[in-house]
């Protein structure tokens, strides 16, 4: 993936672009698809992405921060979670 497609697919899931650094917002869930030998690494539950001119940058709710290059980068899934607030107690919906 290159840093144009990755930049045009986070602006199409409307996620805050401030200066360097891209937050994932709370009630999204971000996993990265890296290339590897053999399978394919995940990084999960990244919540900043700082896509530099030649490397780019993952940061997990953990801290945890990763960093590769854009050849590297397969794909990513973001998908909404609930918060606690929409979670209901007992069996009615």
């Amino acid at each position: 993936m290159t840093k144009e497609t990755l930049l045009q697919t986070l602006e199409a899931e409307r996620l805050k672009i401030g200066g360097e650094t891209i937050v994932v917002a709370e009630d999204r869930d971000a996993t990265f698809m890296i290339s590897s030998p053999g399978e394919p690494f995940q990084v999960s539950k990244v919540v900043k992405i700082e896509p530099r001119d030649a490397v780019l940058c993952l940061e997990t709710v953990k801290g945890e921060r990763f960093w590769f290059t854009y050849d590297l980068l397969l794909g990513l899934r973001i998908r909404a979670v609930k918060t606690a607030k929409e979670h209901t107690t007992g069996f009615g919906r």
